[in-house]
């Protein structure tokens, strides 16, 4: 059954991660990435351990009744009692099993939304630094985890009465009810012979009952889970509305490459339109949600209920009209082969929803088809994310992703993509390994490799760009129109490219203009502007500060990216081909330093209690026994009822003892595991993020996931059933002993020598194992989870095939490790048989040898016997369960390793030292002396900077990639700490005071807008600090309010995972606005208007300007004219100070660094910079 599970769970497993590759967008709004992950870990575990119990459904019962049939040989009607025992606990069972069913479902559904919330704050790590939102987000875990204790408290005491009481005493009730029975029926008095029989038979009978509740437990567990799974697998799937090959229309209808793209009155939506109006047709008025006592809700409540996914299905169904639901809407166009077409409209428009309903991404409403060019029978597509997908491996596999290597080809893609000289600096060159999500690259190069990507492949012939351009700055974008998107590299492939960079648009062969989910205008650029479409181009004088040099360009007034010294480079090589760090393992068996913390986390004097109780109940036991021994060789027949009343005295307190015993442990089980998860989530969330820089998302989630789901649910039921062995074992071994008069002991020490010294290899080897089944489990879910996030690209490039195989890989390396532990189990289980049968063959010998001699009674031989049969059992069980704990307790070392050994942040406060709330910072003033900073172990990237900013002042950050830019921002949050040098801030020197006070009295409107699945509202405000007016007025300014005010519950409207149901500008001004709502006296914006139109870009910076007057405001902008006005230019080069003065000044610099910058940027509009220096009298 052990290879079966296995199988089974690995076929679970490969199903599910097939169906995350095609379950549609309104799938994906029906769950998270939390839920599947938790299902992937824990449910198919959940099946897994059902599988290995399932034999014990075929022989328990078959042992029962093979024992009762034996019993009634022994003591006839008497025997129907016990029946009749049984029969009654069949309701009581099923209202037990209905009770822990209810409670399992409760508690599942709360661990689903607890690593929902986990996996979010994992990957918006960085903005819950920036915004010193540890307290606040762990409160918030607190809170969740909270009620999924409320549900597993319930759980335990209901197992604990429920199993243990009721099913786990019913052996020890039987016998007793049996034989007043038979004393009180029949006319034969109860010997020894017949005694001793009945009441070995009744113990051959506890091993059965006491895995048919843990059976019935794991049935009604694997139940809920296969439950969830077929959920899932019925989750609506992509439809198939693209066809590959030419439109019935389409005069060309060749079906070849040169074939059109052609959309004939398309609209598409995001929501599976059957379910809403199955949802709507059923459902009656319920109360909105967001009233003004939603706001005053704490953030425990806020969680209560349904789970947020629910929460979007339900708003969806009860407010939203059909049309709020249509994105795309009446959309026609014919792209011609071969040409390049622009995308280009405000933010929320439908731009990047066009590209994606050519992708088959969406859901299509009604006839509506998408009809590709093909080559051959089959399309390829390749695709550029308006956010990057990168995977964690090499540059070159990211470019490559799983196609042959073609190195003409890749040499010549690398070269059009402006990559060479980034490869050239990188410590490994393209074999470096970039890390989870591409953290050791900057935003542009992330760009340009998934540029590189989608033009890898030769045989594209749709290349679907989704504004690749807004990443890099200008001259850069020019080389990567030229040569990428309207290069050789791109010859003979059909271009649909999504650009806020109007000044591209005369040089594409049409434009599609798009507003409200419709193609408003769809023409080439000179038809257009005869039409009078305003393209905005006096707007767009625009640059940036990424200065990658581009080979050929005459204008290269900078040096390479970053310049490393050769020693230092080649220090650097090997150590940067491996980014993410191995996952540690303990070695040997689990220390005692892991049990004595997990019994104190739960209480230790609670722990020893319930050992010394199960002792107890042990004892009870035995004595019950040794009194039945005593009763039979007195052979008293006048005086039954005071023998048997003492009998069950004794045995009825061995069933209060299990009672007991069984609550002590669901206590301690409860508080151990409450403990045990606060300490992860507080170290985890304390720290630095170069922990999360080299630990994947997936490793971090297998300890909050799997590991804990040990920990809650079966770690302590294997602790109750191995400490329950070992007494058992003490017990038949003293009875055994005593019964015989000694005798026993003369092969005890022997045998003890081999049991403890096979248990001792046994051990030793089982530990290891089990840790390096359980390492090899992470890359399960690091791939797993890493794939959810890049699920249209994969579908996207045709390459699900290969990451699957890679899962298939994954799987593969766990289930050798896991078929080594079955195997050792194996190998115990041979060698336990041989020790139990000859401890029953010594025992059979003395009756033998006896037989005749008065030295040991007919009684106590019957005894030893009787324990004898029960001893051989236990002892490999014993081992087994030793082996399970263990097991088990890899899964404490490494959650308390995580507790233990993360090396957290600077303090969160400092008492002493810590301003006031809200009295810091008053100006506002910034001092950089000498400072100097590094990443993890690699070369500074900040060296010896000196600068002073008053307050008030606004200052433009500039410099090309790796030039130091946004680690000036990092250091300036402490997000990681300098090497040498003092950043003050008002003459406060930010080292002595808490990260929390540092961080909360500044601001960041960071590059990658992240979005937290709940409402629009707690986005803005997360922990309901501002009024609906305050909200209301920063959506004003950056012009969103209009289109929260669209929506069906407007600021109540749930956002879904990733705020998926929002677009990328629309994301980034939400943070904008969230940034605002803090009103700092710094604020600082890191490429925040990226994506967005020039036209929202000018008004958000007027309100910026008009805002923000007093504050200091420092900006990272692509485009120069953002930063034109500012008071003083920043201008970095190699992590030093290169340039700093206002605008004016700079632009008058003789070979100035910022003055090349200007004119390129300006070399495409007139040849000179007046029109940006124009600007710097605003």
């Amino acid at each position: 059954m052990a290879h079966l599970s296995v199988f089974v769970r690995t076929a679970l497993s490969t199903m599910l991660y097939k169906k995350a590759l095609t379950v549609s967008a309104a799938g994906r709004l029906q769950t998270s990435t939390g839920q599947v992950v938790n299902m992937m870990s824990n449910d198919t575990a959940q099946l897994q351990r059902f599988l290995q119990f399932m034999g014990f459904f075929f022989v328990a019962p078959l042992q029962i009744v093979i024992a009762l049939v034996m019993i009634y040989q022994q003591i006839g009607n008497a025997t129907w009692v016990g029946v009749a025992v049984m029969i009654v606990l069949v309701p009581v069972n099923m209202i037990v099993f209905t009770v822990v069913n209810k409670y399992r479902r409760l508690a599942i559904k709360h661990t689903d939304s607890r690593v929902k919330m986990i996996n979010e704050v994992l990957n918006g790590i960085r903005i819950l630094k920036f915004y010193a939102w540890e307290k606040p987000f762990r409160k918030e875990i607190s809170n969740i985890r909270e009620e999924e204790m409320q549900a597993l408290t319930k759980l335990a005491y209901v197992q604990a009465v429920g199993f243990s009481m009721i099913l786990l005493s019913v052996p020890i009730i039987q016998p007793i009810l049996v034989f007043l029975t038979y004393i009180a029926t029949s006319d034969e008095p109860l010997d020894s012979a017949r005694a001793f029989t009945t009441v070995a038979l009744f113990n051959i009978m506890r091993f059965p009952f006491a895995f048919l509740p843990m059976g019935f437990l794991q049935y009604l567990q694997a139940r809920i889970a296969f439950c969830r799974l077929v959920r899932y697998m019925h989750l609506p799937e992509l439809g198939e509305y693209v066809v590959n090959g030419a439109h019935p229309e389409d005069t060309d209808g060749t079906g070849s490459i040169s074939g059109s793209v052609v959309m004939k009155n398309c609209s598409f939506t995001w929501s599976d339109l059957i379910k809403y109006k199955e949802s709507t047709e059923g459902t009656t008025n319920k109360k909105k949600v967001g009233k003004k006592k939603e706001k005053k809700k704490s953030m425990k409540k806020r969680t209560k209920g349904k789970s947020e996914t629910d929460a979007v299905i339900e708003v969806d169904a009860e407010t939203s009209s059909l049309s709020d639901l249509i994105i795309l809407k009446g959309v026609s166009l014919k792209i011609n082969p071969g040409s390049l077409v622009a995308v280009i409209g405000p933010v929320g428009s439908g731009k990047s929803s066009l590209l994606s309903s050519i992708l088959g991404e969406m859901e299509p409403i009604g006839d509506s088809k998408v009809y590709l060019p093909t080559n051959g029978n089959e399309r390829h597509v390749s695709y550029c994310a308006q956010t990057p997908w990168i995977v964690n491996n090499t540059v070159r596999e990211n470019i490559l992703f799983s196609r042959k290597f073609d190195q003409s080809r890749y040499d010549e893609v690398v070269a059009a993509a402006a990559l060479s000289d980034d490869l050239a600096i990188l410590p490994a060159g393209d074999a470096t390994e970039i890390g989870e999500r591409g953290i050791n690259l900057s935003g542009g190069q992330k760009a340009r490799v998934a540029l590189a990507r989608a033009l890898y492949s030769k045989e594209a012939g749709l290349l679907l760009l989704d504004d690749p351009l807004s990443a890099v700055d200008s001259h850069v974008g020019e080389h990567l129109f030229e040569e990428c998107i309207n290069g050789p590299v791109a010859t003979g492939m059909t271009r649909i490219l999504v650009t806020h960079r109007v000044h591209f648009l005369p040089r594409c062969d049409a434009v599609i203009v798009m507003d409200g989910g419709k193609i408003v205008h769809f023409g080439s650029y000179d038809e257009l502007k005869e039409q009078g479409v305003d393209f905005g181009e006096e707007e767009n004088s625009e640059g940036e500060e990424e200065m990658v040099p581009v080979k050929g360009s005459e204008e290269a007034a900078v040096a390479p990216l970053v310049t490393i010294d050769q020693k230092e480079k080649a220090r650097q090589k090997e150590k940067g081909k491996n980014l993410i760090t191995e996952e540690e393992k303990e070695e040997g068996e689990v220390e005692s330093r892991a049990y004595s913390r997990y019994a104190n986390a739960g209480g230790s004097c609670l722990f020893a209690g319930f050992i010394l109780v199960q002792g107890g109940g042990r004892a009870f036991e035995v004595l019950s026994t040794f009194w039945l021994a005593y009763w039979a060789e007195m052979e008293i027949t006048n005086d039954s009822n005071y023998y048997i009343n003492v009998y069950a005295f004794l045995s009825m307190m061995g069933v209060v003892a299990l009672t007991v015993r069984s609550i002590m442990m669901a206590v301690h089980r409860l508080r151990a595991s409450r403990t045990i998860h606060a300490q992860l989530t507080n170290s985890v969330l304390r720290a630095p993020v170069a922990f999360f820089d080299v630990t994947p998302i997936g490793r971090v989630l297998n300890r909050f996931a799997a590991d804990m789901d040990k920990i809650d649910l079966e770690l302590t039921n294997s602790l109750s059933q191995g400490v329950n062995t070992l007494w058992q074992v003490v017990g038949a071994i003293g009875a055994i002993s005593m019964a015989t008069k000694g005798m026993f002991l003369v092969p005890l020490v022997p045998l003890s020598f081999m049991y403890y010294k096979i248990q001792k290899w046994f051990r030793r080897s089982s530990a290891n194992l089990q840790r390096v089944t359980s390492v090899t489990n992470s890359p399960i879910f690091t791939d797993f989870s890493q794939m959810l996030s890049g699920t249209s690209t994969i579908r996207a490039y045709r390459t699900e095939k290969q990451f699957f195989e890679q899962c298939i890989k994954s799987f593969n390396v766990h289930n050798a490790s896991y078929t080594l532990v079955q195997l050792a189990n194996n190998w115990l289980g041979l060698r336990l048989d041989f020790l139990g049968g000859f401890i029953s063959f010594f025992i059979g010998a003395i009756s033998v040898g006896l037989k005749g001699n008065n030295f040991i009674s007919a009684g106590w031989l019957g005894l030893a016997l009787s324990y004898s049969i029960e001893v051989t059992g236990f002892l490999k069980h014993g081992v087994r369960m030793i082996a399970t704990i263990e097991e088990q307790m890899t899964s404490v070392e490494r959650v308390l390793h995580y507790a233990d050994n993360i090396e957290p942040e600077a303090p969160e406060t400092i008492p002493d030292k810590d301003p006031k709330e809200g009295t810091w910072p008053k100006v506002g003033a910034v001092e950089i002396t000498n400072a100097s900073m590094r990443y993890r172990d690699g070369p500074l990237v900040l060296r010896d900077l000196s600068v002073s900013i008053q307050g008030g002042e606004k200052i433009g950050v500039v410099g090309r990639t790796g030039s130091g830019k946004s680690s000036l921002m990092i250091v300036l949050f402490r997000i990681t700490e300098l090497s040498n040098g003092i950043i003050s801030i008002d003459d406060i020197d930010t080292a002595t005071v808490g990260t929390n006070a540092l961080r909360s009295s500044l601001s960041i409107i960071p590059q990658e807008p992240v979005l937290f699945s709940n409402t629009v509202r707690y986005n803005l405000d997360p922990f309901y600090d501002k009024t609906e007016e305050e909200l209301w007025t920063v959506l004003e300014k950056v012009q969103l309010a209009d289109a929260i005010k669209a929506l069906p519950s407007t600021l109540n409207e749930p956002v879904a995972e990733g705020g998926e149901n929002f677009s990328q500008g629309q994301r980034q001004l939400i943070c904008i606005a969230r940034a605002l709502l803090r009103k700092p006296r710094i604020l600082v914006m890191d490429e925040a208007t990226a994506s967005i139109d020039n036209e929202t870009d000018a008004l958000i910076q007027k309100m910026i300007r008009e805002n923000f007057r007093e504050a200091t405001v420092l900006t990272i902008a692509h485009r120069l004219n953002t930063i034109m006005d500012s008071d003083k230019i920043l201008v970095l080069d190699n992590g030093k100070l290169a340039e700093f003065d206002t605008p004016s000044v700079l632009l008058d610099k003789q070979d100035g660094i910022f003055k090349a910058m200007v004119a390129k940027s300006m070399v495409r509009k007139s040849g000179s910079s007046n029109s940006l220096r124009a600007l710097t009298a605003v």
